[in-house]
């Protein structure tokens, strides 16, 4: 096979969709680009950019082409939306470059599907716009990367101005006052700085996002402007004698109790808070404020620093609601003493539950966009991204542990006859049932991959080479008794070759053990097919 042949058939394998854009037309599609935009290889090669580039981002690709063509922005990304055949439009990530074709230039193009990924972000763009509360994303070395409108309305700053600064440069560094710190969550006030020099009270809520291997991904940061309530405590300390009807009609829920739990008084907003009818419904409450809690020690652990400090500031709780559901709130308690110098709480009490699902929410929307870049599209599976991050550091703690782990090559035998036979389509159903196959064999933390065409890899912490076998032939007896392509109408069978090598029997480093497994993949192709070899 001559490189040309050898290049072309590589890329007919890829996993990526790949176009070649000349003279804005494709005169070579490969399969998974047929199949991303649901045309026949011949009806793509017979149509235009025209056909298949959404109208609004027409004008981008084939500036993107010419640019490419010309030199310019080399192997640089652009996104935008496609018109497959069914009509529905899709997002795709697109990766060119310049190179000849057929003697002529032309623009080689790899195409990836973020369509989810896409709808994800713009789910958590509306989220962030439209909460009234300030909010910023950072990135790990605390610099800021995104701001909302909230927040540019509480300092008067245009996104520019502060766009790359960090954090820690937009407030009095000695007016902070840390309230709560945890490893994915610190709770501190601090003056905000706005753009005429003003200082703006603020509570800033720092949550930390992390990527798939635990490491820190960067920062999302909530922040309240506590003018409001810094003038209702200071209004507590000046005004004693209007205390009366500020308790009775404030937006704040108010409250005093005793150390045991027993309710003195709680004011309107603070019975509405907790779903009750009345004030005086809470204070038939039996147990009182301990019953309020949603976990009861969490109080003791609040009087315990109330006793030590005499007061607490903007500390988080999480509440019970009449109905048993969970509430959260920002409380600010005093350590005081009635007329019989017996020691009471007092506590003022913002209601901070939207805010607290919002956060997340925005985490758990992060999370699912960590995940979708770490997945194959097609099977589900993990991808090679995710592949190298993960035996980086399965590598690191086998040595440490003196444990094994082993790894699989995974081939599927004369797999080209079964697309060629069923179409691709078929095909790529087939790869998916296969990648089922073999998820319902391995439990974490074992894991699959889809290495690109019909390979995969299979990853096995803690698997010696005999145990790792084992697992191999359960594979491939699986697959054996399995008939594919049912759901369609079809009786497929399928069978695999298969290439194991084991840290640290057959090799110390993350290069050499793809190596020997590949090479023991490579024997089998070479002699048969359809059975397992060995690193040796």
């Amino acid at each position: 096979m001559d490189f040309t042949s050898a290049y072309r058939y590589m890329i007919e394998r890829v996993s990526e969709a790949v176009l070649v854009i000349q003279d804005d037309r494709f005169p070579f599609a490969n399969p998974k680009a047929a199949e991303l935009l649901g045309y026949s290889r011949t009806e793509l090669t017979a149509s235009s950019l025209q056909r298949i580039v959404h109208p609004e981002d027409l004008d981008l690709v084939l500036r993107r082409s010419t640019e490419c063509l010309g030199g310019e922005n080399a192997q640089s990304c652009c996104t935008f939306k496609i018109m497959p055949k069914n009509g529905a439009a899709r997002w795709v990530e697109m990766k060119s470059e310049a190179f000849i074709w057929c003697e002529r230039p032309a623009t080689l193009c790899f195409l990836k599907d973020v369509t989810d990924h896409r709808r994800i972000e713009e789910k958590f763009q509306r989220v962030v716009t439209s909460t009234p509360e300030g909010f910023m994303m950072l990135d790990p070395e605390l610099g800021i990367q995104e701001v909302n409108p909230a927040l540019l309305r509480m300092i008067g700053y245009d996104p520019a101005d502060l766009i790359g600064r960090r954090i820690d440069g937009i407030y009095e560094q000695g007016s902070v006052e840390v309230y709560s710190a945890s490893r994915d969550h610190m709770s501190f006030e601090a003056n905000l700085i706005t753009q005429g020099g003003g200082s703006l009270p603020t509570l800033f809520n720092r949550g930390t996002l992390r990527d798939e291997v635990g490491e820190v991904a960067g920062y999302m940061v909530f922040l309240t402007d506590l003018t409001e309530l810094k003038g209702v405590q200071d209004e507590l300390r000046r005004a004693e004698q209007r205390y009366h009807n500020m308790y009775r009609n404030a937006v704040q829920g108010m409250f005093q109790s005793k150390l045991s739990g027993e309710l003195i008084r709680v004011n309107p907003a603070y019975s509405r808070f907790l779903g009750y009818a009345s004030t005086e419904e809470m204070l038939q409450l039996r147990a009182g404020a301990a019953d309020l809690y949603y976990h009861p020690a969490e109080r003791q652990r609040m009087i315990k620093v109330l006793k030590r400090r005499g007061i607490l500031a903007n500390y988080e709780v999480k509440l019970r609601r009449k109905d048993g559901k969970p509430v959260w709130g920002l409380a600010n308690y005093r350590l005081n003493s009635d007329e019989s110098a017996e020691p009471i709480i007092e506590g003022i009490m913002v209601d901070n539950t939207r805010q607290k699902r919002l956060e997340e929410a925005l985490r758990r929307d992060h999370r699912k966009m960590q995940k979708l870049s770490l997945l194959d599209n097609l099977t589900g599976l993990f991808n090679t991204r995710y592949l190298y991050q993960a035996l980086d550091k399965i590598i690191d703690e086998s040595r440490l542990s003196q444990a094994p782990f082993s790894l699989i090559f995974m081939d599927m035998d004369n797999f080209k006859h079964v697309v060629d036979t069923h179409g691709h389509l078929n095909g790529s159903r087939a790869l998916r049932e296969v990648a089922r196959t073999i998820a319902s064999l391995i439990k974490k933390p074992c894991f699959g991959v889809a290495y690109g065409g019909d390979e995969f890899v299979v990853v096995l912490p803690g698997f010696d080479k005999r145990r790792a076998k084992s697992k191999v032939e359960a594979i491939r007896t699986k697959m054996g008794r399995t008939i594919y392509l049912s759901e369609s109408g079809l009786s497929v069978k399928l069978s695999a070759s298969f290439g194991l090598a084991s840290y640290p029997e057959d090799a110390q480093d993350i290069i050499s053990l793809l190596g020997r497994a590949d090479k023991a993949l490579f024997r089998v192709k070479q002699t048969g097919k359809g059975s397992i070899g060995t690193a040796s």
